[in-house]
């Protein structure tokens, strides 16, 4: 492993532990430890913060691949060149919905919409 890697794995884990800080904080505020909670109390805040980290990640990668796409994209009919713009989209992922932000072209040629990045 790089430097370079392992200073992101020692930055990521910082931030978890951080993330977990903040869960247990949560919890201790709507009061889950006044008594001893069940362990599934636990495991569902836990998945449910990795739910918003799993949905934070989804949409930073996709602004990151629309970024990627160059001004023009190919119409995969007829092989026109095409003005890319994005646009924005909820999308329902295995962690429910993303505001995400992607590239999306037209073809005059075919009056088509299409997506380049798919």
């Amino acid at each position: 492993m790089d430097a370079a890697q392992l200073t992101r794995n020692e930055e990521k884990s910082r931030l978890l532990n951080r993330l977990s800080e903040i869960m247990v904080t949560e919890l201790r505020e709507q009061g889950t430890f006044n008594r001893v909670p069940h362990y599934s109390t636990l495991e569902q805040a836990a998945h449910d913060l990795s739910r918003e980290l799993s949905r934070s990640s989804q949409r930073r990668a996709a602004a990151e691949v629309a970024t990627l796409q160059g001004l023009t994209a190919t119409c995969p009919d007829c092989q026109t060149s095409c003005v890319v713009a994005t646009g924005q989209r909820t999308v329902a992922s295995l962690d429910g919905p993303v505001e995400m932000i992607e590239p999306k072209a037209y073809c005059p040629a075919c009056r088509r919409a299409f997506f380049p990045s798919a």
